[in-house]
């Protein structure tokens, strides 16, 4: 697992086994954290500089229906063993 870009205490994008996971925080009357696998499409475009894992933030906390189904549970963070793949 590798942490490509960061922002303290608030996401993590890692790339693991081929593929690039966004961890970040949701808050609320509870903070939980999500882990979302990003597209081709979402990758390509923070490689190419047109988008940022901050841009991606922001846009899955203000719709989370389209990333639902890309979930990741548990939370990857740094560090920590997913064994689940789920």
């Amino acid at each position: 697992m590798r942490v490509l870009d960061r922002k303290r205490y608030s996401y993590v994008l890692l790339a693991r086994d081929g593929e690039w996971i966004l961890t970040f925080l949701l808050g609320g009357p509870v903070a939980r954290d999500v882990s979302v696998r990003l597209t081709p499409t979402e990758v390509t475009a923070i490689e190419a500089g047109d988008s940022s894992a901050a841009d991606l933030v922001e846009k899955f906390r203000a719709d989370s229906s389209p990333s639902e189904d890309r979930r990741i549970t548990p939370a990857v963070w740094p560090g920590t063993d997913d064994a689940s793949g789920a």
